[in-house]
This record gives structure tokens, C-alpha cells and sequence, in this order.
């Protein structure tokens, strides 16, 4: 029984993180549930509305999907460098 329960809030709480990474271009671009790169916090988030995805098919950093054009841009300042480089309100939209 203490086997069942301890299987089950494991399952339960590895759902609680990080979903799915994007693994493709077509999985990056389209609407699906997919996380992206966000270099603001450097870690993977799901999709917004206001993004417009970026693949990188021989990504030097690993990541493949980023979240915007500006989240590729910054990864060396932000997840690298730790510049804190904040994005501009006005690229948000």
C-alpha cells in the first residue's frame, strides 16, 4: 500500500514542473503545448499567445526552441554572462 501511495504522488508531482521541451520545428512553430526557452529566467516555460517561436535545428546551446526572437538573442547575456538584460515592455506585444 505505502508502495502505491509513494508511486502515485511521484507520478503527481513530476506533472507539477517543467511539460514537455519542444523537440522539432513543426512541435516549436505550431500552437502545441510544448515548452520554450525563455532566456528572462532562463528555463523552459509554456507558450503564450504573444510568442512567435524560434528553432534552432544545430543549436549550440541545447535548447532548440526559444520563445521569441529576443529570447535567442539574450541567452548569452542572461543565462550566461548573468547580465540580467531585461526585455523592452514593448517587444512583449
Amino acid at each position: 500500500m505505502k508502495t502505491i501511495l509513494l508511486l502515485t504522488a511521484s507520478l503527481l508531482l513530476s506533472s507539477c514542473g517543467v511539460g514537455e521541451k519542444c523537440k522539432s520545428k513543426t512541435m516549436c512553430t505550431d500552437k502545441s503545448k510544448c515548452d520554450c526557452w525563455c532566456s528572462q529566467k532562463c528555463g523552459y516555460r509554456k507558450k503564450t499567445e504573444n510568442d512567435k517561436p524560434v528553432y534552432v535545428e544545430k543549436d549550440a546551446y541545447g535548447k532548440f526552441c526559444y520563445c521569441k526572437e529576443w529570447d535567442l538573442d539574450h541567452y548569452e547575456d542572461n543565462c550566461i554572462d548573468k547580465k540580467g538584460v531585461k526585455e523592452p515592455q514593448n517587444n512583449k506585444k
